[in-house]
């Protein structure tokens, strides 16, 4: 890792650290961990959840972020879609 990009990493991670709020860690396998960023070095991560500490390492990590959500939008404010219909699909027979 260079040192721009770990300096990056350093910042956005303290920034995290002191605000005491709880973020969202999304691992490779796609499971998403919620807590609080307790601490982290080069290779770990330190989590408070609810079920206790979990150290996760980072090469596991995919989304370190603070959770958001996205409105709902009502029928009104969706946009209008056009429908295309589809040719009906054919079968063919390959005989071998």
């Amino acid at each position: 890792m260079s040192r721009i990009e770990d300096d990056v990493q350093t910042s956005f991670l303290n920034d995290l650290l002191g605000d005491r709020e709880i973020v969202w860690i999304f691992l490779v396998n796609g499971i998403k961990l919620t807590g609080y960023l307790e601490a982290f070095d080069q290779y770990v991560v330190s989590l408070q959840s609810p079920t206790g500490t979990q150290a996760v390492f980072k090469s596991a990590i995919s989304t370190v972020c603070r959770p958001h959500t996205t409105p709902n939008k009502t029928t009104d404010e969706r946009s209008s879609t056009v429908r295309i219909e589809r040719p009906a699909r054919r079968h063919v027979a390959i005989s071998r």
